[in-house]
């Protein structure tokens, strides 16, 4: 982790210095998400692995519409970005079968409350390798390199038994691409992005591809697709998650 982020660190100094500075642009994006959500959940306590908890089937979870943005900052060919998603969700269920969750034991006809609860902060470096405009069209495509920083919690609450919790924090170094299409001086684009890494049992992948319009100056209507899956695999936690669907948003830059 400590190369990767010298790594990145180093790239972002030598892009700067490199940067074309009279290409420069700076702005904001916010979307509002629609996701279908499913996955799954399971503790280890004092090393015996308890339940695997399907979140929408065993605990009720429901679909909920999450906002998310991020902040931008074009130089030359590079964009750096930082950005934050929040994931809450909730469910309500009595249960049909026993589980166990963190050494609590929830017996069958027990009604039980869900939270799940997820921090994303995430940032990145774009360098578009090529670049070539055609006309009034435009072309890019680029290399990606992310960090995602994932702070999550999970309990369960049961009308018997009580309430039991567990957290789970990781920061994750991703590497990716984007492409996009820009027509009439970007008046009209597409754009495609993707990043993600697998590692000891960890997973992570985030994709969007959108479309945008601009009907005023420095404004950018844009409507999209979004997925997100995620597996974190530590010492006391399973959980698996997976987030797909439409969104829409506005985008603001000088």
């Amino acid at each position: 982790m400590n190369r990767f982020l010298a790594a990145l660190a180093a790239a972002l100094l030598i892009a700067g210095a490199s940067a074309d500075s009279h290409a420069l642009e700076i702005g904001a994006r916010g979307a509002y998400w629609f996701p279908e959500i499913s996955g799954a959940v399971r503790t280890i306590t004092a090393g015996i692995v308890e339940t695997d908890i399907d979140l929408k089937n065993t605990l009720g979870v429901q679909d909920e519409n999450l906002p998310f943005g991020e902040l931008f900052f074009s130089f030359g060919n590079s964009t750096l970005r930082v950005g934050f998603t929040k994931l809450d969700f909730t469910g309500s269920r009595v249960l049909n079968q026993n589980i166990t969750f963190n050494g609590q034991n929830f017996a069958v006809a027990e009604a039980v409350t869900t939270d799940i609860d997820i921090s994303m902060i995430d940032a990145s470096w774009q360098y578009d390798i090529l670049r070539p405009s055609v006309g009034v069209g435009s072309v890019n495509l680029g290399l990606l390199l992310q960090v995602k920083y994932v702070d999550g919690d999970v309990r369960l609450t049961g009308s018997a038994t009580g309430t039991a919790a567990e957290t789970f924090q990781a920061p994750i170094p991703m590497v990716g691409a984007a492409f996009g299409v820009g027509l009439v001086k970007n008046l009209l684009r597409a754009d495609i992005r993707g990043a993600g890494i697998g590692f000891s049992g960890n997973h992570l992948v985030d994709v969007e591809a959108y479309a945008s319009i601009t009907p005023f100056p420095f404004v950018k209507l844009q409507g999209g697709y979004r997925y997100l899956g995620l597996q974190i695999d530590e010492a006391e936690i399973l959980a698996s998650l997976r987030l797909k669907g439409p969104y829409a948003g506005v985008q603001i830059s000088f």
